[in-house]
């Protein structure tokens, strides 16, 4: 059996075949909410990821201690490309990699951990969730918005995905960002795919782990859909709907401390 998190994967690219298969030439040229990129740019970088599983793009950003530039630097080699050309070829390299990611998943091999730039070693198995954050959260948060198109709707099972990689990324990218940090502190997201995450302390390492609110020094609640937002910083947390409890100090210096690549 293969990650539990290809389903919800093959599931997100389906949505971002069917929402940008309706997009006119003016929409593709249209500057996204990502900063500096057009909306075809954006669709270019969601390729180049999944591309770099098949090519040796891989070795880059295994060894890159950057991968905010290297992510620019491999949509810069695309940027010649005609917009006719974007969909076709996330249409194309997705597709490949979702079969490639089903054998590299599979039973034997999956706990394998592999190191992503800057941010950490993941297994094999969490890759999915991994793509698959970044989809979705462009497709909703950098493309639907600069159109003022609504985007599509998402699911428990995309939901769970992303907030088990956005928080396995939280423990293994901010253990300096938040060395400082000596209570436990709960994380509750609601909604869709939503759980309570401790993040504690562990002699000098960071934690974060599903688990239970009770006990901690800090309660923080949140909406599951907004965290891929204030998590990336593309939201300030202040402006969502997060409340916090017990130590509010504690909690949003927590708040502060984070952002996700």
């Amino acid at each position: 059996m293969s990650s539990r998190y290809l389903p919800g994967l093959s599931e997100e690219r389906r949505a971002v075949i069917e929402f940008c298969g309706e997009l006119t030439d003016e929409q593709w040229a249209a500057p996204s909410a990502a900063a500096g990129w057009s909306v075809a740019e954006v669709v270019i970088h969601l390729t180049t990821g999944v591309r770099a599983l098949l090519t040796p793009s891989a070795a880059a950003i295994v060894a890159t201690r950057d991968l905010e530039r290297l992510n620019e630097q491999l949509v810069d080699e695309k940027r010649s490309h005609t917009t006719r050309h974007v969909l076709l070829e996330f249409d194309t390299w997705s597709r490949r990699g979702v079969r490639a990611l089903t054998v590299f998943t599979a039973a034997g091999i999956r706990r394998i951990q592999l190191p992503i730039g800057e941010l950490g070693w993941y297994r094999l198995d969490l890759i999915p969730a991994m793509l698959l954050f970044d989809w979705h959260t462009h497709l909703r948060h950098d493309i639907a918005p600069a159109l003022d198109l609504p985007p599509p709707p998402t699911d428990a099972l995309r939901m769970n995905a992303i907030l088990t990689w956005l928080t396995v990324l939280l423990e293994r990218s901010h253990r300096e960002a938040l060395s400082w940090l000596d209570a436990p502190v709960a994380l509750t997201f609601t909604g869709p795919g939503g759980g309570t995450w401790r993040i504690e302390p562990r002699g000098g390492r960071l934690r974060v782990r599903p688990g239970r609110a009770a006990g901690a020094a800090a309660h923080i609640a949140a909406l599951a859909l907004e965290f891929p937002q204030w998590g990336t910083r593309r939201l300030p947390w202040r402006a969502g709907a997060v409340a916090i409890t017990g130590d509010a100090e504690l909690g949003a210096r927590v708040l502060d401390s984070i952002n996700l690549v």
